[in-house]
């Protein structure tokens, strides 16, 4: 081998070895419990109690992590906040969170559980906004609430009373719900099972499923996505609208109801029916009348059907 090879031989080994013993010494710990680094634990980051008033407001905000809400008996207020990072539960042992503005308190009848960051978290290695912080709150089954998050994931169960939903991005679930409920989400999907009371629901692209509703009034839109409907009871109004997606709405059999169907074709078999029946609309009355009963699509198919 002659000398100039040899010198590049030697660069070449030194090199890699350089980038071994660097690999070794910055790769992170195994997350256990001997470990310097974070591990994941069960408890949350930070927990508070309050005492319910009797006509208490829920305000609970976060910058990007979840929130859910589960209704009791109990007439406590207990808030649960958990932090995460790269998917993983931090305790304060782990990290503190100094670039935020955390306001957990209670004044008069609301009840305020807010995370926001103080800067965007930009630094030479590029972004540190990889913490999120969730809240989960377990409430009186009468309460109102008023939830917002920029990109998590909204929950509520088992809950009465007004209630107030809006997310970004991430999804929004209800079940066992008395009373009204307004949902947006800008891309998620909004899924609502066991409803009695007022929906205003509105997606951006996500689908809508709802079972077992009983809706004084029903209002459910989406631009792209699709919607499942099932009624158990009729109400005043129930209007269902996507713009790409397809309907499909099961009804209670014998009910009266004025019917507004449109869409690229609607299937639906019906007696005592008194209007207008083509392959892509179909408006009239079925038995006589009664609330009105409208779901419509641009592009999509839409799809009605009766259960006993």
């Amino acid at each position: 081998m002659d000398t100039r090879n040899s010198f590049l031989l030697k660069i070449t080994l030194t090199f890699l070895l350089s980038f071994l013993v660097t690999f070794w010494i910055t790769k992170p710990a195994k997350a256990d419990g001997n470990a310097g680094n974070s591990i994941t634990v069960d408890e949350p980051y930070r927990t508070e109690t309050f005492n319910a008033t009797g006509s208490d407001l829920l305000d609970i905000k976060t910058s990007g992590g979840h929130i859910t809400v589960e209704g009791s008996n109990s007439n406590a207020v207990r808030i649960e906040m958990y932090v995460q990072k790269n998917g993983r539960d931090l305790s304060p042992d782990d990290t503190d969170l100094a670039n935020w503005d955390i306001d957990i308190s209670q004044s008069g009848n609301t009840i305020t559980a807010h995370a926001r960051r103080k800067k965007s978290g930009w630094n030479i290695f590029g972004s540190d906004n990889r913490i999120s912080i969730s809240f989960v709150i377990h409430a009186p089954r009468e309460i109102e609430t008023d939830l917002a998050t920029s990109g998590g994931h909204l929950e509520g169960h088992g809950l009465a009373g007004t209630h107030t939903m809006k997310t970004s991005g991430g999804h929004i679930t209800l079940s066992d719900i008395e009373g009204r409920v307004k949902a947006r989400t800008s891309g998620g999907h909004i899924s609502v099972n066991s409803l009695d009371g007022d929906l205003d629901a509105q997606t951006s692209g996500g689908h809508i499923h709802l079972e077992d509703i009983r809706g004084t009034s029903v209002q459910a839109s989406t631009s792209g996505g699709n919607i499942e409907a099932d009624f158990l009871a009729l109400g005043s109004v129930i209007d269902l609208k996507t713009s790409g997606g397809n309907v499909n709405l099961q009804l209670p059999e014998r009910s009266a109801f004025d019917l507004d169907l449109k869409g690229n074709l609607v299937n639906a078999t019906l007696d005592n029916f008194s209007g207008k029946a083509e392959r892509d609309e179909i408006k009239g009355k079925v038995n006589g009348g009664g609330p009105s009963v409208s779901a419509k699509t641009s592009g999509g198919i839409v799809s009605l059907s009766f259960k006993s």
